[in-house]
């Protein structure tokens, strides 16, 4: 179960642009570059442009542009995870071949600009002000390496920890987020 939203609303809803929520059940999306992309809950329609999020099976997305990105850290400083799978066909060749790309971004409230983390300088920078969480992150990468393979979510607990006040996390609170 994703610990990252809070457990009492694990409903599916949309965020409109004004604050508001659409609870619903299913929720479909219609891309189309011609006419105008769609999001869908239940039997009412919206365009993208009308929806700021929405929480789909315990899990939140945000609108950034034309594209809705997975939260995977919620705080004072939000962090979100945008899969990108990219097809490539040459012309004449019938096979054709994918390639992912993940993109992480930082988002400062639930308002703030949603900002592009390319490595550990930009995690630095968005935890500056949280000396715990900067001296995690300012470990060099032979330790943030060994302690990504004792613990996977070690990324993500430099957030935590920001998102904690700035206090060092308890080994029950580090389990409940995972």
């Amino acid at each position: 179960m994703n610990k990252v939203e809070d457990q009492s609303d694990l409903k599916n809803f949309l965020l409109m642009n004004d604050g508001t929520k659409i609870h619903g059940g299913k929720i479909s999306m219609l891309i189309n570059t011609f006419t105008g992309s769609r999001i869908r809950i239940d039997d009412q329609k919206f365009r993208f442009s009308e929806v700021k999020g929405y929480q789909k099976d315990g899990f939140y997305y945000a609108r950034r542009h034309k594209r809705y990105m997975k939260r995977i850290v919620r705080g004072s400083i939000n962090v979100y995870i945008d899969d990108v799978t990219w097809v490539s066909h040459a012309a004449g060749d019938k096979n054709a071949s994918m390639s992912n790309d993940t993109h992480h971004f930082t988002q400062k409230g639930d308002d703030g600009p949603m900002v592009i983390m390319a490595g550990r300088k930009d995690i630095q920078k968005a935890v500056a002000d949280c000396p715990a969480a900067l001296e995690m992150a300012s470990r060099s990468y032979g330790q943030i390496r060994r302690e990504l393979r004792k613990n996977p979510n070690y990324l993500n607990n430099i957030f935590d920890v920001y998102n904690n006040g700035c206090k060092p996390m308890s080994t029950k609170q580090i389990v409940l987020n995972q």
